[in-house]
């Protein structure tokens, strides 16, 4: 009956008037489908952030990105060597002293390594951390070429400290695991810092050549001073306490004593110019009879 009544009522409508009608419900279902779709996309969004979330999460502690872009580089370089870019031929220059066996280690290049994948700059670093070795320059040729030149310290004194002995150069690195029979010769410096202060003794021995062919060691006094052992004629040693300051100033003077006087041929054990202007002279106890610590001052 009820539809008979609204068929009755819908028959009674204009065209233009069920026309609006379909529109209406059209619009309606319309409305409903959006917000269906509206909460299928926040759902959905949702869905997608969380997984992508939990993938994050383990690639993190599995490292599954990494192993993987680590292997696609591997594989990179691998291609390039087999395509002719691989070491084949490597050349070093400028050893002469320096350990082969750490200079192998320090480069940790192989024959047929990918040449475009070996680090120039890290080779050169691990290199100029040898002990013996100052500057160092690694070049790539390619395809397949490494070049590799080294510049070596060179020894200038013989270092004694808590009865050991190495090698120095001349800015105060000390060298060891060197063969010592070459540098027998040079100078012997002794004392904790020494090194760091052996310009000092460099210098005074090439100022005067005289002094420094009598020279027996130096010897670095409580980080200030030195003391320096020289030979005379006798072969046995003097003492020489030179001051903090102007030391050159006291070698020279020592040094114009000696051509003057001959002061070094005498039976000295000690001179002290720590004075500026003054030189006290400790005799060997057999100097005088009878007195083991004589000393006489003079001025200079």
């Amino acid at each position: 009956m009820a539809k008979k009544s609204a068929s009755k009522k819908n028959s009674g409508m204009t065209a233009r008037q069920r026309q609006s009608q379909e529109i209406m419900r059209e619009k309606a279902a319309q409305k409903k489908r959006q917000a269906l779709l509206k909460k299928i996309y926040v759902v959905g969004g949702a869905a997608c952030a969380m997984g992508f979330i939990i993938a994050g999460v383990w690639c993190w502690k599995t490292g599954a990105v990494g192993h993987a872009a680590t292997a696609m580089v591997d594989s990179g370089y691998a291609a390039t060597a087999r395509a002719g870019f691989s070491v084949q031929s490597l050349y070093l220059e400028g050893r002469s002293r320096s350990s082969m066996d750490e200079i192998n280690k320090a480069m940790d290049i192989k024959k047929g390594d990918p040449i475009l994948r070996i680090s120039l700059e890290e080779v050169r670093e691990r290199l100029e951390k040898i002990e013996s070795i100052s500057h160092a320059t690694v070049e790539r040729a390619l395809p397949d070429r490494i070049y590799i030149r080294i510049v070596e310290r060179e020894p200038v004194a013989l270092w004694q400290n808590n009865g050991k002995i190495a090698l120095v150069d001349d800015n105060g690195v000390v060298m060891t695991g060197l063969d010592m029979a070459p540098y027998k010769q040079l100078p012997l410096i002794i004392g904790t810092d020494a090194p760091q202060h052996v310009k000092d003794v460099l210098g005074l021995l090439a100022a005067q050549p005289d002094l420094a062919r009598r020279f027996s060691a130096a010897i670095r006094v409580g980080d200030r001073r030195w003391n320096i052992r020289i030979n005379n004629r006798e072969n046995e040693v003097i003492e020489v306490k030179l001051p903090e300051d102007n030391l050159m100033d006291a070698w020279k003077k020592l040094a114009e004593l000696q051509e003057s006087e001959q002061v070094l041929d005498r039976d000295i054990k000690e001179i002290d110019l720590r004075l500026q202007g003054r030189m006290f002279i400790k005799l060997s106890p057999d100097q005088l009879p009878g007195k083991n610590n004589n000393s006489n001052a003079r001025d200079t």
